[in-house]
């Protein structure tokens, strides 16, 4: 197996989340025992030698490579008691992955430093994590024993992470700041000249199991909403090959004057035939955002209700089997920003329709690049699929499912102070669902099946 090789840059500060909105009254669930660690316990621990032999493991703040926000597993939340870690300052970001019997933890804090911890039966143990500072959100890598994250090669680099194309071979890409898509083996260039595609500055690149690529890319300021962290937003999808050399093998264009509100779609089967959709939020000025779905061709399949008046947004979150009877959905919240609504959709026919919806969450602070505070996975393992996500105020999150009677807040966690981070789930080997939280009292507090 090749290994790959980063360089590592250096430090830039990311803006701390605050919460703005009135306090939502949840129904909560009965109080568990909570299990704080200090500084000093944690240091006394011996760090695990991880398998210099094991598979290597990735972990994403969206959960999946394909830009889906849905774990697979079982969970025994809300039962679960809260295993507290304390930080070295405000955690902002937080990712993690599944290795041998237990699952490691990355933090990033508002300050650019990392932190890791190796989690396993109650028991939360430092890990050396490279680097010790970055400026991108993080994508998280255990291989050969060691947990690094991956960050861009260069200071000329956009606003998201590398990504892994086949670990085998050390193949990987990055976006540059000027739009052009390098992919690169181990410290080489594959293509002599990056691919000028003129990405989306914060553009994720999304892989699917055939190692092909797909980003959001030409970037406009037409549409001035701006709540996203930016007042760009992308016109595109570029999906592109890498077998057997990289090149575009499609572009889908937006038509004027809808851009696509967001940092990435989400590139997974929706109906079940085994083929995947492109799933985007589309917005204008006139309509506001409506989801829409195109296939990998560029023909657009079908679409969901506008908002109805610009400058409000819809947050397209995961594709679960959130159905009643275990039907394929897409959840999305209606206007996180001004009062959110729990949206879930059915595609029929040339339609995505609203089929269920419940007032009283958010999945997004304003002005940030935080599209992670949502996910979804079979948290309390009863063989159904909930969306778990934020309360207005961030002291809180909500289980929420899709029943037979519409949509219903099942159980709550209370938090003891706002969310800070996006909301990371991990399945261990096991099958077991770890859920974890950056909040803003500097803890990462973990839920561990």
């Amino acid at each position: 197996m090749s290994r790959i090789v980063v360089f590592l840059i250096g430090l830039a500060c990311v803006p701390a989340f605050t919460a703005c909105q009135p306090t939502l009254e949840l129904p909560v669930s009965p109080p568990v025992e909570e299990t704080a660690m200090s500084h000093d316990a944690l240091t006394a621990l011996p760090v695990p030698l991880l398998a210099a032999n094991a598979p290597p493991a990735a972990g994403y703040t969206y959960q999946q490579a394909d830009g889906n926000r849905y774990v697979a597993g079982k969970g025994r939340l809300p039962q679960t008691p809260p295993l507290d870690i304390p930080l070295a300052g405000a955690p902002q970001w937080v990712a993690a992955a599944a290795v041998q019997e237990g699952s490691v933890w990355a933090v990033v804090l508002a300050n650019g430093q990392t932190q890791g911890f190796y989690v396993h039966d109650g028991q939360a143990t430092p890990l050396p994590l490279a680097p010790a500072t970055v400026n991108v959100p993080p994508m998280l890598l255990v291989q050969r024993g060691e947990a690094r994250l991956m960050v861009p090669p260069t200071g000329r680099h956009g606003d998201a992470h590398p990504v892994i194309i086949d670990q085998a071979e050390g193949i990987w890409a990055f976006i540059y700041a000027d739009g052009r898509l390098s992919v690169m083996q181990q410290t080489e260039p594959i293509v002599p000249e990056a691919l000028a595609v003129n990405a989306l500055p914060d553009a994720r690149i999304l892989v699917d199991e055939r190692q092909r690529l797909l980003l959001l890319t030409d970037p406009s300021s037409r549409y001035a909403h701006a709540v996203l962290g930016d007042a760009l937003e992308a016109t595109s999808i570029t999906l592109l090959d890498t077998r057997p050399e990289t090149s575009v093998s499609s572009l889908i264009y937006a038509p004027e004057p809808f851009v696509i509100e967001g940092i990435a779609p989400i590139w997974t089967d929706l109906d079940g035939d085994g083929q995947r959709e492109i799933i985007v939020t589309q917005s204008s000025s006139d309509s506001g955002a409506q989801i829409v779905v195109y296939n990998e061709a560029g023909q657009q399949l079908a679409a969901g209700p506008a908002v109805g008046q610009g400058f409000r947004w819809r947050h397209q979150i995961a594709v679960a089997p959130f159905g009643p009877n275990g039907e394929l959905e897409l959840a999305a919240v209606l206007t996180p920003h001004i009062g959110g609504v729990v949206e879930f959709y059915q595609w029929q026919g040339d339609r995505l329709h609203v089929v269920a919806s419940l007032p009283g969450y958010i999945s997004h602070v304003i002005g940030t690049r935080n599209l992670d505070m949502a996910a979804a996975a079979d948290f309390d393992g009863d063989g159904r699929v909930e969306l778990l996500l934020p309360a207005p105020d961030l002291l809180a999150l909500g289980a929420v499912r899709h029943t037979a009677d519409g949509a219903a807040t099942v159980w709550t966690l209370p938090l003891p102070a706002p969310l800070q981070s996006n909301l990371a789930v991990v399945q261990r080997q096991d099958g077991g669902i770890v859920v974890g939280a950056g909040l803003a009292n500097g803890t990462l507090r973990l839920w561990e099946e």
